[in-house]
Protein backbone atom coordinates (compact mmCIF):
# COMPACT_ATOMS: atom_id res chain seq x y z
CA UNK A 1 0.00 0.00 0.00
CA UNK A 2 1.65 3.50 -1.07
CA UNK A 3 2.16 5.87 1.93
CA UNK A 4 2.23 8.88 -0.30
CA UNK A 5 -0.54 11.63 -0.89
CA UNK A 6 1.65 12.77 -3.70
CA UNK A 7 2.68 11.24 -6.96
CA UNK A 8 6.73 11.63 -6.60
CA UNK A 9 8.69 13.30 -9.57
CA UNK A 10 11.75 11.25 -10.57
CA UNK A 11 14.30 14.34 -11.77
CA UNK A 12 17.36 15.79 -10.34
CA UNK A 13 17.82 18.92 -8.50
CA UNK A 14 21.36 20.17 -6.58
CA UNK A 15 20.74 20.87 -2.98
CA UNK A 16 22.26 21.30 0.74
CA UNK A 17 20.84 20.36 3.54
CA UNK A 18 21.45 22.72 6.84
CA UNK A 19 21.09 21.10 10.16
CA UNK A 20 22.44 23.13 13.05
CA UNK A 21 25.95 24.31 12.27
CA UNK A 22 26.33 21.62 9.70
CA UNK A 23 25.90 21.51 6.35
CA UNK A 24 25.52 18.55 3.81
CA UNK A 25 25.78 19.05 -0.32
CA UNK A 26 23.53 16.47 -2.10
CA UNK A 27 21.18 15.76 -5.48
CA UNK A 28 17.54 15.60 -4.66
CA UNK A 29 16.63 12.42 -6.73
CA UNK A 30 12.31 12.56 -6.49
CA UNK A 31 10.31 15.22 -5.17
CA UNK A 32 6.69 15.74 -4.40
CA UNK A 33 4.72 18.91 -3.04
CA UNK A 34 5.26 17.54 0.02
CA UNK A 35 8.36 15.41 0.49
CA UNK A 36 11.39 14.40 -1.01
CA UNK A 37 14.36 11.95 -1.34
CA UNK A 38 18.16 13.50 -0.91
CA UNK A 39 21.54 11.61 -1.25
CA UNK A 40 24.36 13.07 -0.19
CA UNK A 41 27.87 13.80 -1.20
CA UNK A 42 30.82 11.65 0.16
CA UNK A 43 32.05 13.21 3.31
CA UNK A 44 34.44 11.54 6.28
CA UNK A 45 32.20 12.10 9.01
CA UNK A 46 28.20 12.66 9.18
CA UNK A 47 25.82 13.78 11.65
CA UNK A 48 23.06 11.50 12.27
CA UNK A 49 19.49 12.79 11.56
CA UNK A 50 16.56 10.94 13.61
CA UNK A 51 13.20 10.95 12.01
CA UNK A 52 11.15 14.26 12.71
CA UNK A 53 14.31 15.99 13.11
CA UNK A 54 14.14 19.51 11.87
CA UNK A 55 16.28 20.76 8.96
CA UNK A 56 16.85 23.47 5.99
CA UNK A 57 17.21 22.26 2.42
CA UNK A 58 18.22 25.01 -0.01
CA UNK A 59 18.53 24.39 -3.64
CA UNK A 60 18.43 26.00 -7.22
CA UNK A 61 15.06 25.53 -9.52
CA UNK A 62 16.08 25.27 -13.19
CA UNK A 63 14.33 28.57 -13.78
CA UNK A 64 17.27 29.79 -11.50
CA UNK A 65 14.75 30.95 -8.35
CA UNK A 66 16.46 29.55 -5.20
CA UNK A 67 14.33 28.40 -2.91
CA UNK A 68 14.53 27.56 1.23
CA UNK A 69 12.35 24.75 2.51
CA UNK A 70 11.66 24.12 6.08
CA UNK A 71 11.68 20.04 6.16
CA UNK A 72 11.37 17.40 8.42
CA UNK A 73 13.30 13.77 8.31
CA UNK A 74 10.88 10.99 7.78
CA UNK A 75 13.35 8.03 7.38
CA UNK A 76 17.82 8.23 7.34
CA UNK A 77 19.97 5.77 6.18
CA UNK A 78 24.30 5.39 6.06
CA UNK A 79 26.61 4.30 3.38
CA UNK A 80 30.15 3.59 3.95
CA UNK A 81 32.01 3.02 1.09
CA UNK A 82 36.38 3.50 0.60
CA UNK A 83 35.78 7.32 -0.21
CA UNK A 84 33.99 8.09 2.74
CA UNK A 85 30.13 7.80 4.48
CA UNK A 86 27.03 8.99 2.58
CA UNK A 87 23.44 8.87 3.43
CA UNK A 88 19.88 9.12 1.89
CA UNK A 89 17.23 10.23 3.35
CA UNK A 90 13.29 10.85 2.90
CA UNK A 91 12.15 14.26 4.13
CA UNK A 92 8.41 16.02 4.75
CA UNK A 93 8.09 19.52 3.92
CA UNK A 94 6.85 21.50 5.68
CA UNK A 95 4.43 25.00 4.50
CA UNK A 96 5.75 24.63 1.22
CA UNK A 97 6.43 27.74 -0.60
CA UNK A 98 4.62 29.32 -3.24
CA UNK A 99 8.12 29.09 -5.84
CA UNK A 100 8.32 25.33 -5.20
CA UNK A 101 4.38 24.91 -5.43
CA UNK A 102 4.38 26.33 -8.97
CA UNK A 103 7.78 24.24 -9.80
CA UNK A 104 6.01 20.80 -9.15
CA UNK A 105 3.18 21.76 -10.97
CA UNK A 106 4.99 22.35 -14.39
CA UNK A 107 6.40 18.90 -14.03
CA UNK A 108 2.94 17.34 -13.99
Amino acid sequence: MEKRDNRRIVDSLDAEIISGSVSYPGIIMNFSEKGLYMVTATANSIEYLAPSTALELKCKLPSGEKISLDCEVKWFQTKTSPHGISFSMGMGILNPPEGYKKFIQTLK
